[in-house]
């Protein structure tokens, strides 16, 4: 089995999504495998051939779910933004304090590059998102999708933030946050607590201009 080149603008839609637990645990086999493989070779000798043989499945099985590797890193994008933003959910529901904003978003920070790291291949994840064209929409999905849910939420807290303002500060502190964090992945020479002290403050900022 042949994956497409980028150039082709290949088919990142899965192929059948898995109805029984034996299926589901050879999908996530065959993503875990793919995250390893990822850290190990990185993205451009990643194929899913190799996948295959180390998963030690057929290449039928894994053609079964997925079209070509691009298909398998939408999924684990995917998976890693599900992550991300269900660590934001908790934060907004449980270590919000509108009374200690630069801690608050320190925290954010913090549980985003948790989650991140929680992942097989997080960062190489990340990059792959990035530097793909044909996978920028999981990460362009996400961020809407986060924003559309952090813009409601200021206006419930703030009801004089009218929605299309909170939709536009709140859109930058997203696409900010998800650099920072990028960023701390790549870089390991970084002062990761100095970092996350100096993004969150930046957030703070933003958040009291919102409030006017």
């Amino acid at each position: 089995m042949h994956d497409a080149r980028p150039e082709e603008a290949p088919d990142t839609d899965p192929r059948a999504r898995p109805v029984q637990s034996r299926s589901a645990s050879t999908v996530t086999l065959m993503l875990d495998t793919a995250a390893h493989l990822l850290e190990e070779i990185g993205f451009e000798r990643l194929s899913t051939n190799r996948i295959c043989a180390v998963a030690g499945l057929t290449p039928p099985a894994i053609y079964r779910y997925f079209p070509n590797k691009y298909a398998v890193l939408k999924a684990l994008g995917e998976r890693l933004m599900a992550s991300q933003n269900a660590a934001l959910d908790a934060w907004v529901a449980g270590e919000f304090d509108p009374d200690d904003l630069d801690g608050s978003y320190r925290a954010m920070l913090a549980g985003q590059l948790a989650a991140t790291r929680s992942e097989i291949g997080g960062a190489w994840i990340m990059r792959a998102l990035h530097a793909t064209p044909v996978l920028a929409e999981v990460r362009h999905a996400s961020h809407a999708q986060v924003t559309a849910m952090l813009a409601e939420w200021t206006h419930a807290q703030w009801p004089p933030i009218g929605l299309d303002l909170a939709r536009r500060h709140v859109r930058l502190m997203v696409e900010f946050g998800y650099a920072v964090i990028e960023m701390l992945c790549d870089r390991a020479d970084a002062d990761e607590a100095q970092t996350i002290a100096d993004a969150a403050r930046i957030m703070a900022n933003e958040h009291r201009q919102m409030l006017g």
